[in-house]
């Protein structure tokens, strides 16, 4: 037997916060995402697989473009055209109500329901598979969808497909089905294909308990490579292999400046200073502020200058391998220094206002649009504001000064 197990495409992501860039290149970095299942479906109908897995979250919202409705059933009538079959779920980002749906797509797909269902199939070699899995109705699934499905059947091979993230046991957090590794474990089954968590990671190897990660990375955030998981039987086992397919590779790049303070020899030891390989790359680069650099250097960098003239030059190249899409300057931050009272008046206040439930209610009805819900809510942007409010304090007390 052999699978691809793939998640969260995020067709359709705007690109938010990206400027000043030529058409060529916002066209590549919007048209990232489909080219990445683009690849995914080359290579399923390559490796001639069994069936396509794909754990939630195909558009990036619920409400998507008819463009890249049009784009994912022309992709599933490939594999239908190669006699694959594909089962998907729809997660958090797209979530639906499945019969509204499901007429509108290639007889190969089988989707799955609302509630927790088995599916079976039979491979050219008679051995049987049953694939368990369910649909987002709503956006937030607080509830542990992991005890409805059943213990591992008779078939063969029994496959577990589960958008979702490990419990927190916090119900501040627990939004996207909650799940522990010891309860799917109980199920018996021979292999656990997750979805939701944008980093590749494995949660268990046998049987494998596996987030494939996000295949085209969308933001600073979802830096290196990103693919999705080929899945063999050997000796009564499913292992997995990664594939990296992304089109376009976020990346950092940290700058040593030293002594220069020419603008052009800026821009070009900026241009030296980044390793372009056969991937596009998305790329910030980050120049430590050190005692040598003077005044306007400082100000051209802050200001955008020095990324504007970096842009145009990478633009007049006509096919360029990387794109400067930001510049930071590094530097120590002067946190505001508190009284033992300020102190414990801060800690408190911070305990009431970085919680996720604070952020929704904070957002008021922005709330209801699942890019901004969601990205208030994760753990990292929690702390990202938490930090940027101590700075914004630290400015304050100076400023007073």
């Amino acid at each position: 037997m052999k699978f691809i197990h793939t998640a969260d495409l995020h067709l359709d992501s705007p690109f938010r916060g990206l400027a000043d860039m030529s058409t060529q290149i916002w066209q590549r970095v919007h048209r990232s995402t489909f080219t990445a299942f683009e690849r995914i479906v080359d290579n399923a109908i390559k490796e001639q697989v069994d069936f396509v897995l794909i754990v939630g979250d195909i558009y990036d919202r619920d409400h998507h473009s008819a463009e890249a409705e049009d784009f994912f059933v022309r992709q599933c009538q490939r594999l239908n055209e190669h006699q694959i079959p594909v089962y998907l779920s729809y997660g958090n980002h797209d979530y639906q109500i499945v019969s509204e749906r499901e007429n509108s797509l290639p007889k190969n797909v089988r989707v799955f329901g609302n509630q927790v269902e088995t599916k079976t199939l039979t491979l050219s070699n008679k051995e049987t598979v049953s694939i368990t899995g369910f649909s987002y109705g709503k956006r937030w699934l607080s509830v542990d969808q992991v005890s409805s499905f059943p213990s591992k059947t008779s078939a063969d091979w029994h496959i577990g497909m589960l958008h979702g993230a490990l419990a927190q046991n916090n119900p501040e957090q627990d939004h996207y089905a909650p799940f522990t590794v010891a309860e799917l474990l109980q199920k018996n089954y021979d292999y656990w294909a997750l979805g939701h968590i944008h980093k590749r990671q494995v949660l268990n190897e046998d049987p494998s308990v596996v987030y494939p990660g996000i295949p085209q990375g969308r933001h600073k955030n979802e830096d290196g490579q990103h693919g999705y998981y080929l899945v063999q039987s050997d000796s009564g086992k499913l292992k997995n292999e990664f594939k990296a397919i992304a089109p376009i590779e976020w990346c950092t790049v940290n700058v040593n400046l030293g002594h220069l303070q020419a603008t052009d020899t800026i821009i070009e030891r900026l241009q030296h200073q980044v390793k372009s390989g056969e991937q596009f790359k998305m790329i910030a680069l980050n120049i430590q502020l050190t005692d040598e650099m003077n005044a306007l250097t400082k100000q051209l960098i802050t200001n955008g200058t020095i990324l504007e003239r970096l842009q145009e030059q990478i633009a007049e190249e006509g096919s360029p391998k990387w794109w400067p899409y930001q510049i930071n300057l590094l530097g120590e931050v002067n946190l505001p220094k508190m009284t033992d009272l300020d102190q414990e008046y801060w800690d408190q206040a911070a305990k009431e206002v970085f919680i996720q439930s604070a952020m929704v209610e904070l957002a008021g009805k922005l709330s209801k649009y699942d890019f901004i819900a969601d990205r208030l809510t994760e753990p990292s942007m929690i702390e990202k504001l938490r930090r940027e409010a101590n700075q914004e304090l630290g400015k304050e007390e100076h400023h007073e000064d």
